[in-house]
Parts: structure tokens; sequence; C-alpha cells
């Protein structure tokens, strides 16, 4: 009687384990979550420092696109859609990362060139990023 009370044990404990680990296993809204509040901090971030003209923040900022690339890869996303997502907002943040110091450096060269093609760059990257916005939320209100 006492192994099977034993036994009874383990496989009622197990279960709980089984359970518990179900319950803690990441859902689309709380990976959405994840992504979205990233995508915040660096909106907000490029919000605050949009007027500025001071090179030495705006180069900052490039290092904060890069830090929230960094940031972007490292969260775990087990869903293969939003991992897309993922990865796009990572791209977009290293391009903005580049393309902001490439216009510095075409600036403080004063290669107007340059500068014009960097500008573009931008803008390219900031409409990959607004489909991005688009795409993920409507994949995260989505069933």
């Amino acid at each position: 009687m006492l192994v099977s009370a034993k036994k009874l044990l383990l496989v009622c404990f197990s279960a709980f384990l089984g359970l518990s680990t179900f319950g803690c296993a990441q859902t689309k809204v709380s990976q959405c979550q994840q992504i979205i509040a990233i995508t915040k901090k660096i909106a907000q971030e490029s919000q605050n420092n949009r007027q500025t003209t001071d090179v030495k923040k705006i180069l900052q900022v490039a290092d904060f696109f890069e830090e929230t690339a960094d940031s972007m890869e490292k969260i775990s996303i087990p869903d293969e859609k939003l991992a897309q997502y993922q990865q796009g907002f990572a791209e977009v943040y290293r391009g903005n990362a580049q393309a902001t110091r490439d216009f510095i450096a075409a600036l403080q060269n004063k290669d107007i060139t340059s500068a014009k093609l960097t500008q573009k760059k931008v803008q390219e990257i900031g409409k990959k990023e607004q489909q991005l916005v688009t795409d993920m939320n409507t994949y995260c209100q989505g069933n």
C-alpha cells in the first residue's frame, strides 16, 4: 500500500508540474506585449530627441537604436509569426542606427549627396517599420 501511495503522490506531483509549466507558457498576447513594450521605448526616445541638433545626442540615439535591436532579439518569442515581426523590428532599429550615423558623417563631411541618400534610406526604413506595426497589430488583435 505504501508503494502505491508514493506512486500516486509522484503522479499527482508530475501532473501538477505539467500544469504549472503549461500555465506559465507564453501566450500570443504576452508575446505581443513584450514586442510592443520595446517598440514603445524606442518610439518615446525618438520622439524626445526629434528636434535636437546636438550631434553627440543624435549619436546617442543611434546607440539606443542598436541597444534596442539587441533587446528585441533577446526576448523569447515562440510564435513563428511574431518572431518574424521581432526580427523585422530588430532589422529596422539596426538600419536606423546605421543610417543615423551615416547621415551625421555625411553632414560633417559636407557631402550633400550622401546626406540626401541617407535621408531617403531613413524614409524607407520608416515605411517598413510602419508596415511592421500595422501587420503585427492586426495579427495580435486576431484570434
